[in-house]
């Protein structure tokens, strides 16, 4: 995995705990969703074999890390590995399992709703733009995590959720629309439990 052996002494001995991003590799090497890693109960007591062979879907990793701030350049767009979900579970999420991949969002723009570090679920087949959801954008040569809102005469804007730290809207109007395409929609967001602000 790549671990320190002082990290992972670190991990054995409960001061450190273990960040999504070991959690997602781990379920990758075993072949396991992230619910049976964290949560145990029926599915712990299955032999791995078995469940290697339940309906798991691989979701393809990309190094791209979606700024939920000003915009991260977007430099490599080969997947760096795989995440196994179950097939049902993205589903009843509304996606698409075959078209699913995975980011990580980087800032603070968006919080409270998603977090810095927080990795997400992307459908790349949801690409028509619904008012009030969040999508991966790619601006240019950016890679955004934003609100979509229309206003009445069309004009498509990128917002942030977090109204404080005071980030203004992207607006795309018909003369902008070529510097902007649809990654797909943000379909479930998971992270760490998140500090006392």
């Amino acid at each position: 995995m790549g671990i320190s052996p002082n990290t992972w002494t670190a991990y054995k001995k409960g001061r450190q705990s273990f960040g999504l991003h070991e959690i997602a590799k781990i379920c990758d090497i075993l072949g396991v969703e992230p619910q049976w890693l964290l949560f145990g109960g029926q599915a712990a007591s299955q032999a791995l074999p078995d469940l290697a062979a339940t309906d798991l879907v691989r979701l393809p990793r990309f190094n791209a890390r979606a700024s939920a701030g000003n915009g991260l350049i977007a430099v490599d767009q080969m997947p760096v590995g795989e995440v196994s979900f179950g097939r049902e579970f993205l589903r009843n999420l509304g996606a698409q399992p075959e078209y699913c991949y995975i980011l990580e969002a980087r800032g603070d723009s968006m919080w409270p709703t998603i977090p810095d570090g927080a990795l997400l679920i992307v459908d790349a087949s949801k690409t028509e733009v619904d008012d009030g959801r969040i999508y991966h954008f790619n601006v240019m040569d950016k890679v955004l995590v934003k609100r979509a809102r229309w206003s009445m005469d069309g004009k498509l804007y990128l917002t942030s959720d977090n109204q404080a730290a005071g980030y203004p809207p992207e607006v795309f109007a018909a003369d902008r629309v070529h510097e902007l395409s649809v990654g797909g929609r943000v379909m479930f967001t998971g992270h760490a439990p998140m500090p006392v602000r």
